[in-house]
Formats: C-alpha cells, structure tokens, sequence
C-alpha cells in the first residue's frame, strides 16, 4: 500500500486540508507548531513540507496514529511546486546546498520534536539560532524509537552556550549526506552515537580547532559508546576537541572508521584510550582515513590496551605525534605523510583532494578521505 501525500506548509493555503499544494496544511500558527499538524496521524503518511520557513519555540508532540513496521511514516522536503528534493552538496562539498529546503527554525532553547520509530527523514533542515541553546540534541531521539529510523540530506545546526550542549543525539540509527554543526566552541560534542549507528557521507562542523585558543566543554566531533557504530566517508573539521571519541570504559570496542577525512582538532583525530579492557580479538578497522592538523595525537589508545586502534593504512601531517601508547602496534600502520599540498584549497575549508596528490585515486577509482566522488576532482590543478 503506498504511503497517502499530506501537503504541508508554514501558513497553509486553501482548505488547509493538506490534500495538495493549494490546499497545503498549516504547520505554524502564531509563531509556533498548530494544532493542525500536532494531530495528524503519521502512520502509513508521507508529510511533504513544502519550502519556507517554519519558525517555532517548542517541540512538537503529535496526539494521532503512530506509524508502525507495515505502516511506516515519511518526512520530505519539497520545493513550493511540491516536487520532492534529492540531497546535494554545496561546490565544495562541506555543506548542503539548501536551496528549497523547508527550514525549521526554532528560536527557543528547545529541541524542535522527537523523532519517532518507523520514520524516514529526507532533505529537511534544523536549526536552532537561541544563544543560550544548551539541549541534548536538536531533534530529540528517545531510546525507545530507535527501529527502522533513518535520515537522508539533513542539516542539524546550533550556537551552543553549554559545555554539556550537543547538536544531535544518534540512537540505532542510519544517517547519510547529513551536516551536523556547532557554531560556537562551548558543548560537550556536536554528535553523540549512544547505540549501534551507520554514518556515511556526512559533515560534523565545529566552531573552531586549536587555532582558536577556545575551550567550553570536551568539543568533541563524535562520541561512540556502542561496539558496532561504523563511521565511514564522512568529513570531521575544526573542533576544539578531539575528532572521534570512543568513550564506554565497559565495551570492547572495535574501532570501525573508513575512508574519513579528520582535519583541524585541537585534540585526537582518533580517541580509544577510555577503552582499558585489554581486547585480544580486536575487529576494527581505521582504514583510507585522513588525519590532519590534530593538536593531540592522531591515533590515541590506552596504554593497557594498545589495539583497540587496529589499522594498517591511514594519511597523517601537521599532528601533535601520530601515535600515543600504541607501542609496537603503531608499526603496523603504513603512515602516508602529507601537508595542506593535498587539499584543494585548505586555507579556506576546501578538503577536496588534488589530482597532483598521492592522495587522489589511490583506491583505484577513489580517493583517500572522505571526498571519493567525481564531483570533487579536477582536470588541471591551478
């Protein structure tokens, strides 16, 4: 059975039915979430969010149906014709190109909803502009929705004021070409994986890295407390703290990061010294990843423990030291050593590699890091 179009806008227009674009219905009222769409029932519905700007001061909670396993739900963002948007890059890669979007913006010190099971998410933006934002997460995630939950082209975005602050919590979920942003150097971590999660081809932007001299808060990229989280082709930049951070002193965690580009850490590119069990049947993998410009170390592990970092190949320059308390594992890895002659235009955010580095298409048809499509690469290098 196909899912049933809900035609949904900030104001609405028509009946405000919802049944198509000229009768779209009003998500906002009064400069907050309408009784209209808090009574929807989602399931076996598609909300098609139509483009504008859908200001709001506290979280929505709907009153109707929950979608279930046979009757999913399905959030997706349209343009004001109501045709359906795919998720692209901006020129360079960091940031999507929000062209179109439906942009929920919430100027309260409030997450914007909780994110239920069952339910898709494809090309929306969320952003929370309070300058005293200190939540757990912009889009709240309870344990308990955690089944058949994914996310597609997303933007989460804050100014956090709180060194417990963080920009989005991840609970067994799939995200992909998701940008996820702290515009200040005060939380804890921008994203927080608390159970088994995917993450592919996704940005998680800091304030700023060791350059800024500011510290408010761990300052985190991402922090792991579950065994099987996979990171993979995802750029991680300009954080006050360190890059990944496995934190579960009760797991054995076996580190599984590809083909990442971390760049511009005030701490650790890649944190594993909280994991003290010694693990002698590690399974990670820290594989085609690129660490650059880590104040700390590249690689950190604990000195109980040196290898809970199982790798052999990774692209390292301008760290503190590549390695801490990795001891002899550490000559396992084949360090490839490069400089910001790599990047397309390092200076200013531009992490795409040249076609004159070692870097580009060492995999055959892809490159090292995070940048592995033809969009990123170039014919002549200026």
């Amino acid at each position: 059975m196909a899912l049933t179009d809900l035609f949904i806008s900030p104001a609405g227009a028509g009946d405000n039915s919802g049944s198509s674009v000229a009768n779209a219905l009003p998500a906002i009222s009064s400069g907050d979430w309408s009784t209209d769409i808090e009574g929807l029932d989602r399931a076996n519905k598609r909300f098609v969010f139509l483009s504008g700007t859908y200001a709001h001061t506290t979280q929505l909670t709907f009153s109707g149906s929950v979608p279930t396993d046979e009757q999913p739900c399905q959030w997706v963002g349209a343009d004001s014709s109501g045709n359906i948007l795919r998720p692209k890059f901006d020129s360079s890669g960091i940031r999507l190109d929000l062209t179109n979007y439906p942009l929920f913006v919430n100027s309260a010190n409030t997450s914007s909803l909780n994110a239920e099971e069952h339910t898709y998410y494809k090309c929306l933006s969320f952003e929370n502009t309070n300058t005293s934002y200190s939540q757990g997460s912009i889009v709240e995630a309870s344990t308990s929705d955690i089944d058949a939950q994914s996310w597609l082209g997303c933007s989460f975005k804050a100014k956090p004021a709180n060194a417990n602050a963080e920009v989005m919590v991840a609970n067994g979920t799939s995200y992909s070409m998701c940008v996820f942003e702290a515009t200040t150097t005060n939380f804890d971590r921008v994203f927080d994986v608390r159970s088994n999660c995917n993450v592919d081809n996704c940005r998680i932007i800091g304030g700023g890295g060791y350059e800024t001299g500011i510290v408010g808060g761990d300052g985190d990229g991402i922090t792991i407390t579950a065994f099987s989280a996979i990171i993979r082709n995802t750029v991680i930049m300009n954080l006050h703290g360190d890059g990944i951070l496995f934190n579960n002193s009760n797991n054995r965690q076996n580190p599984n990061v590809q083909n990442c580009t971390i760049i511009n850490m005030a701490g650790n590119g890649i944190d594993c010294s909280i994991n003290t069990s010694n693990n002698s049947s590690v399974q990670g993998v820290i594989e085609g990843n690129i660490i650059f410009n880590a104040g700390g170390k590249g690689i950190k592990a604990d000195a109980a423990d040196d290898r809970q970092s199982a790798g052999q190949l990774v692209a390292m320059g301008g760290n503190g030291a590549n390695f801490e308390n990795m001891d002899s594992y550490e000559d396992t890895f084949d360090v490839i050593p490069i400089t910001t002659a790599e990047f397309f235009d390092y200076a200013n955010d531009d992490f795409r590699i040249r076609r004159d580095s070692v870097l580009y298409k060492f995999y055959g048809d892809a490159n090292f890091g995070a940048f592995q499509n033809e969009d990123y690469e170039f014919a002549s290098v200026s």
